[in-house]
């Protein structure tokens, strides 16, 4: 009876895990790419690309590529690393920004945590950024919005 039980919840996972959506594969996302604050001034600035998220053991690597945006200077392709759990993944990356307050520039590290869901072919989420180091106005941001569609083939 306990054998049989056994092999029946085993079953069950598995079936569960063969219906649980895939994060792995291409989404056309579009998401908030950075802040403008001037005079106090915060405007969030949209930005769309390709996220490419494969599966690497129990954990979830991408790999977020803009495209170009005449309102930001050309970056390179964005790490994103994270776990998928109960149907729902959580990913962090680190970038780098430029600040430039009174003609002064400086660099400054960009955390960013990334959490989505899906829902049929569309990803759905937010990404919530904070400046290491820095306690300026628009130095945190929210959580903000990301949607993403499941590119085919």
């Amino acid at each position: 009876m306990i054998r049989a039980l056994s092999c029946l919840i085993l079953l069950n996972a598995t079936a569960l895990a063969a219906q649980a959506p895939s994060f792995a594969g291409s989404w056309q996302v579009s998401y908030p790419a950075g802040v403008r604050n001037e005079n106090g001034n915060i405007t969030v600035l949209h930005g769309t690309g390709m996220l490419t998220i494969v599966a690497q053991g129990d954990s979830l690597v991408g790999s977020l590529a803009a495209d170009p945006n005449p309102e930001f200077t050309p970056r390179p392709a964005s790490r994103l690393a994270g776990k998928a759990a109960a149907g729902e993944a959580t990913f962090v990356s680190h970038s780098e920004a430029t600040l430039s307050m009174n003609g002064d520039e400086r660099t400054a590290t960009v955390v960013s945590t990334w959490k989505f869901r899906i829902q049929g072919d569309s990803l759905l989420g937010t990404v919530e950024r904070k400046l290491e180091g820095y306690d300026i106005e628009g130095g945190s941001q929210p959580p903000q919005p990301v949607t993403g569609v499941r590119r085919k083939g």
